[in-house]
């Protein structure tokens, strides 16, 4: 017998996998931060938690975006602009209250261009795949 699913019932289990998975982000967080900040524990003891949360929810919010297909493609110029601006924005702050890395960790003067740039990659090649997608499906 096969079972046919109506837009009630999407909308039901879409809403149910959306607040089990909120719930389930809201709990690695607290146990990020009970573990960071009530019983100081080193960052090793957490960091795979981190890790987890960080990419159950950038991959939470990049499918949801590719699946509307609402992200705008931002041409090349725009882009650039605020790669520069972005680095600039992270780079600045961070050094004149940080200052200089000791010689020995010279390569840390790259992380905000390379974390902008990977920002930036990942918000272009999902807007891309959703505007894909979406024109694939209406055209369809």
């Amino acid at each position: 017998m096969k079972h046919m699913m109506d837009e009630r019932t999407e909308k039901i289990n879409g809403l149910v996998s959306f607040y089990v998975l909120m719930l389930t982000h809201l709990a690695l967080a607290l146990v990020i931060v009970y573990k960071a900040y009530v019983l100081k524990l080193p960052e090793e003891t957490y960091a795979e938690l981190s890790v987890i949360m960080g990419l159950s929810m950038g991959g939470y919010w990049a499918l949801r975006l590719y699946f509307s297909g609402i992200l705008p493609v931002i041409s090349i110029k725009k882009l650039l602009v605020i790669y520069f601006v972005g680095v600039a924005m992270i780079w600045i702050p961070t050094y004149l209250f940080e200052g200089w890395p000791a010689p020995s960790q010279w390569y840390q003067v790259l992380y905000p261009f390379i974390g902008v740039a990977v920002v930036l990659g990942f918000y272009s090649l999902v807007a891309y795949l959703g505007k894909r997608r979406l024109e694939k499906d209406l055209f369809e």
